[in-house]
């Protein structure tokens, strides 16, 4: 299993969105964003949305309440503990 961390942003809304897949040889980080757009839809109960997910390091969903941003969540390696 591989774990990803994403961040869903909408001004200082801020929603975690935590995706897990099987491992397979090759860059997941696409696949995981777009899995992770979907578990925002689902969370914020919209049906209708314009997703932009072109871009490398982001996502954009763009509903009738706003825009959000998913992007990687990144913690602060000192609260990590032991690598």
């Amino acid at each position: 299993m591989i774990n990803f961390s994403f961040v869903a942003r909408n001004g200082e809304q801020i929603i975690p969105l935590d995706v897990k897949l099987d491992y397979l040889p090759g860059n997941q980080t696409q696949r995981a964003r777009r899995i992770a757009v979907g578990e925002l839809l689902a969370k914020l109960e919209i049906e209708n949305a314009t997703i932009d997910a072109s871009g490398n390091d982001m996502a954009t969903v763009t509903t009738a309440d706003g825009t959000w941003v998913i992007g990687e969540s990144y913690s602060n390696q000192g609260s990590r503990g032991k690598l």
